[in-house]
């Protein structure tokens, strides 16, 4: 999907994503727990919906979106204090080598056009013995799409 197409979606992703309560609410308990203490980067934030639940139980946390008027809506919501938005390429991160210990990109790696290229650069940033946390799950049923049941994976 173009920028251009998440830029249109970003007022509205996250009452999109309001039926995967259940999911999110699963993966916020699992993430924090995954994230307690560290420096984390998320890429593909969107709305900030991950961020927002899990940055307080990180040293720091910085989520990024290339969708800038995504980045928009997430600091439109109050958020802990050490969270950061910034507008990023998941492809040409602007942060040093060993940068993070730990990454998480949610539901975004099987809709860029260059998954490879983020995935290095991805542990490019990604400190050794890093983790990086990706979760996917679709929901056919709601949203965006039609018919079936969501799942984590």
């Amino acid at each position: 999907m173009t920028k251009k197409i998440w830029d249109i979606y970003a007022p509205v992703y996250e009452l999109a994503m309001r039926p995967e309560r259940r999911t999110y609410q699963y993966l916020y308990e699992r993430i924090r727990t995954a994230v307690r203490g560290k420096e984390v980067l998320e890429i593909a934030t969107g709305p900030g919906l991950l961020a927002r639940h899990v940055a307080s139980a990180a040293a720091r946390m910085i989520a990024t979106d290339y969708s800038e008027k995504m980045i928009v809506e997430a600091k439109k919501r109050e958020c802990p204090g050490n969270l950061r938005y910034e507008v990023a390429d998941a492809t040409t991160l602007p942060y040093g080598d060993d940068s993070f210990d730990a990454v998480l990109i949610a539901n975004a790696l099987h809709v860029m056009p260059d998954p490879e290229k983020a995935l290095r650069e991805i542990g490019r940033v990604l400190r050794p013995g890093g983790i990086l946390i990706a979760p996917n799950f679709v929901n056919h049923g709601t949203g965006f799409g039609g018919g079936g049941s969501g799942r984590a994976c």
